[in-house]
């Protein structure tokens, strides 16, 4: 076979394979928000884009003034606002928002659903010592599988909290969608990636 004639070969099936998975990963996220519609869901999702550089605030700082934290960047809080529209556009019923006392997390609450309160057990677990953070987690645990509200209960939080109680890879406002089981048990049921949910 002619070297030219394997190489079109090659790049239609991965031109191929990119759109059978597109294809695919758009029906998962489709499933997902129907999901979410029918309420008594948790969604635990990592905030949105920080700015970057060394002039942008230390990432594992907490500073109640955001002064010397590292915040969202402007994109970061476009993209919290566009995760909020999709919601409200989908009518996903929102019973409760929490979220890390951070600053970039409360930012991303706030700018994606409006009224939100903080909770300490969502608070990144990177600073803390072992016996804390297995604390938190085990809160986190706890929150989720025992949620049984109407609508869904919203956590924005770290990735390493995430890591921590999921083996997905989060990136900035991705959607863990879980069902709860009762007391620390749930079901983790897919993400909805920001990039793929237009």
């Amino acid at each position: 076979m002619p070297a030219i004639y394997y190489r079109r070969a090659s790049a239609a099936c991965i031109a191929f394979l990119l759109i059978i998975a597109t294809t695919h990963n758009a029906n998962a996220s489709d499933n997902l928000w129907d999901v979410l519609k029918n309420g008594g869901k948790v969604v635990l999702m990592r905030h949105a884009p920080v700015e970057r550089g060394s002039e942008s605030g230390d990432p594992l700082l907490r500073d109640p003034s955001c002064k010397t934290e590292r915040n969202l960047s402007d994109q970061g809080k476009r993209n919290a606002e566009v995760v909020g529209n999709r919601f409200r556009e989908r009518n996903i019923p929102v019973s409760k928002v929490m979220h890390s006392p951070y600053c970039r997390t409360t930012d991303t609450a706030q700018i994606a659903f409006g009224k939100a309160s903080p909770a300490e057990y969502l608070s990144l677990i990177e600073i803390s010592g072992p016996d804390e953070a297995a604390r938190q987690t085990e809160t986190l645990n706890k929150v989720i599988g025992s949620f049984a509200g109407k609508g869904n209960l919203i956590l924005v939080t770290h990735e390493p909290n995430i890591s921590a109680v999921s083996f997905e890879l989060m990136r900035h406002l991705d959607i863990l969608v879980i069902d709860p089981k009762g007391e620390a048990e749930f079901e983790e049921l897919g993400v909805i990636r920001f990039s793929e949910s237009e």
